[in-house]
């Protein structure tokens, strides 16, 4: 098959000027069409600075706002992953290094529980708990935890196993447990704080020592007098 040339010596001269004026018109349309995107399009300064009014933020560059996002993050799956909390109904937002925790959990025990796991993320330093207790408000010798000289996975889970012993604590006839702090550290537990009896003691330290990855379990439970 005989391919078609453009020939302007053999084409007819109207055939010529169409030809030459739908390129020129599309140039035009093309260069039109630029300059309308180009023009509709913000600067990297105005976006970043309608971005920060409509976030009502306080960052002070887009590097910020990336830093703090990806702590966000980092923070918001800790909570899911945490089997003893509902994160959908727990709210955050970092800015500046400080975590503001917001929503509804049932206990305080699931309230200390996301203020600690937030602790435990690098590059928070400060937790502002607004978390709200839907249910009677209980404690059992709430206490915030150090996350030093431990991994973040070691931490979320000493955390998680002091809220599942202070649950069972409180839900328990024979204990009471709002006299009795926990605490974990790598896996070793330690009850602290005063009961009535003997049996009381042992019973605490059984429920402690049950859970899982509990290594050790240190009582320094003191029977009242």
């Amino acid at each position: 098959m005989k391919s078609l040339q453009f020939n302007p010596l053999k084409t007819p001269l109207s055939a010529f000027i169409i030809a030459t004026t739908v390129s020129i018109t599309s140039a035009a349309i093309a260069h039109d069409a630029e300059t309308n995107i180009n023009s509709d399009k913000k600067s990297a300064a105005e976006y970043w600075a309608d971005f920060k009014q409509d976030s009502k933020q306080s960052w002070k560059d887009s590097k910020a706002a990336f830093k703090d996002g990806w702590i966000e993050s980092k923070l918001e799956t800790a909570l899911v992953l945490n089997k003893h909390l509902d994160a959908l109904d727990i709210d955050i937002n970092v800015d500046n290094n400080v975590a503001t925790l917001g929503g509804e959990v049932n206990t305080d025990i699931e309230k200390e529980l996301a203020e600690n796991i937030a602790l435990g993320i690098e590059g928070i330093d400060l937790v502002k708990n607004n978390i709200k207790v839907t249910s009677k408000p209980t404690t059992a010798g709430a206490q915030s935890v150090s996350s030093n000289h431990r991994s973040f996975s070691q931490y979320v889970d000493d955390v998680s196993t002091t809220a599942a012993i202070k649950t069972e604590l409180l839900a328990s006839k024979n204990v009471e447990g709002l006299e009795i702090n926990v605490d974990t550290y790598k896996d070793v537990v330690t009850l602290s704080g005063k009961v009535h009896t003997g049996a009381q003691k042992d019973l605490a330290q059984a429920i402690a020592a049950k859970q899982d990855d509990v290594k050790n379990v240190v009582n320094k439970l003191v029977i009242k007098s």
